[in-house]
């Protein structure tokens, strides 16, 4: 099939899904959103959003339309059609949840009614899409967040959630309604600023192990910056660039968008800068050492010259490889390609999947995983908490990390349980392999045979008041993870 073909067979599937019942997402699947229905030409009003689910070639499974009308407390969902920084998608640590922001207001709304209007006369909304079922609710509609006027850009941008019921955002508006804000409770209408001076023009939220990001263009903050230490949810926190992120640019200055951490180590930031004197338009691979970031190399659409952005980021990493797929932006063009590109090295081949089609967009994209399967199982003495990160696949890397130690943290993984209790502090296994420090990481094989294996891990807080006096000690919880 020639690649011209593909736009108009695309449009045609749309019509088609566009008339069916929605259903679940399956996982392994992209989620992308699509501005547009095709009626109407791509500016600066508003038009109908779909989420797009895609198989990781590019062929469409359905189509989930956000609502157009209000019903009951569900209310309306459009995004400008011609605003780059709108239309980021997340999904939630667990697999679950879906989510993005958009406006209450009706398709065609100028711009006087979106980005240029307070929130008070036009709520911001985040629709949460169950993946289980593909049901939409868009009852969380702030008025207090991303206030635009006439002089004021009010963009509201992403959202992300760790439980489907409180939400971070991020966006750009009037003073004291910008920045990165978190929301309580599904159906809020009120939200709270979590960050603590610049920037406050944010881009793309988004949570990695625990921690909030963002992403930013602002001033001296050109990159993917740390929220506080790990999910505030009060005011005052400090907004911290990653170390070696640059600070200026020049004609060649970077324009992050979104971003994957593929680990703790390694980072890929969408940048939509299309300039030809631009040295950071694509996707660019940052690798952490000696606690500074250094950008490796980059990938563009057509090659490393070509006028080519990319936006929309997302991935996932198998047998240590990550595979990347972004929706591309090229400087004069309409319309938006989704690309994918297997990290191999600095020539890797980036390839197009398909091209939106005529009079429609696509704005973020997100790959969809299989949920963990964890079990917590109550331990604790003392106030150190652990977490585990990753779904427990295969092929993939389990990382954990310890909270709140007040002494040395030991981290302890193990395949046999114990069940003894010391001075109150109970032991859940033998602690068969320990790594010392906060954090530790463990790159499962690739091997079925080790489906449904449980891994038991435990964090020791030595020195920590809480627990046994001599040798003093406190224990973490137990989490009991099930390999897929």
């Amino acid at each position: 099939m020639k690649q011209q073909h593909l736009p108009f067979l695309f449009a045609a599937a749309l019509a088609a899904a566009n008339l069916t019942a929605q259903a679940p997402i399956a996982t392994d699947n992209l989620v992308v959103v699509r501005v547009g229905d095709g009626a109407a030409a791509i500016n600066a009003a508003t038009q109908a959003v779909f989420l797009d689910e895609l198989t990781p070639g590019g062929v469409l499974v359905q189509s989930i339309a956000l609502p157009t009308t209000t019903n009951g407390n569900q209310r309306q969902f459009t995004l400008r059609g011609n605003a780059s920084s709108e239309g980021y998608l997340n999904v939630s640590p667990d697999g679950r949840w879906v989510t993005l922001t958009g406006y209450d207001t009706a398709p065609l709304s100028p711009l006087s009614a979106t980005e240029g209007s307070p929130a008070l006369t036009t709520p911001r909304v985040v629709a949460r899409i169950d993946r289980l079922t593909g049901q939409v609710d868009t009852s969380t509609a702030l008025v207090d967040a991303y206030d635009g006027s006439a002089t004021i850009q009010g963009n509201v941008r992403a959202a992300i959630t760790d439980d489907g019921n409180r939400f971070w955002l991020s966006g750009t508006g009037a003073t004291g309604t910008s920045g990165v804000r978190f929301v309580a409770s599904l159906g809020d209408s009120t939200s709270l600023q979590v960050g603590a001076g610049a920037p406050t023009n944010t881009r793309v939220v988004g949570i990695f192990d625990g921690q909030l990001f963002t992403s930013s263009a602002s001033t001296v903050y050109l990159g993917v910056c740390s929220i506080g230490d790990g999910l505030p949810t009060g005011g005052g926190n400090l907004t911290t660039l990653l170390p070696g992120f640059p600070t200026s640019g020049g004609t060649a200055a970077s324009s992050a968008y979104d971003y994957f951490f593929a680990d703790a180590n390694t980072l890929y930031v969408a940048d939509d800068n299309t300039g030809t004197a631009s040295t950071s338009g694509g996707i660019g691979k940052w690798t952490l050492s000696g606690g500074t970031w250094t950008r490796q190399y980059r990938f563009r659409l057509n090659g490393p010259t070509a006028t080519t952005g990319a936006r929309g980021l997302t991935g996932t990493v198998r047998d240590g490889v990550a595979t990347l797929w972004a929706t591309a932006n090229t400087s004069g063009q309409t319309t938006t390609t989704l690309i994918t590109v297997t990290d191999t090295g600095p020539n890797s081949v980036v390839t197009a999947l398909q091209t939106s089609a005529t009079n429609t967009q696509w704005k973020g994209v997100r790959y969809v995983p299989k949920a963990p399967i964890q079990f917590p199982i109550p331990a604790a003495c003392g106030t150190a908490q652990i977490a585990v990160y990753g779904n427990g696949e295969v092929g993939t890397e389990l990382r954990a990390k310890m909270r709140g130690n007040q002494g040395f943290p030991v981290i302890g993984v193990s395949l046999n349980p114990a069940g003894q209790t010391f001075c109150g502090c109970a032991l859940v296994h033998d602690f068969a392999v320990m790594t010392f420090g906060g954090s530790t990481q463990l790159q499962l094989p690739n091997a079925p045979a080790l489906f449904g294996l449980t891994l038991l891990y435990q964090g020791v807080d030595f020195l920590a008041p809480g627990g046994c006096p001599n040798p003093q000690f406190a224990v973490t919880d137990g989490i009991a993870v099930v390999v897929q």
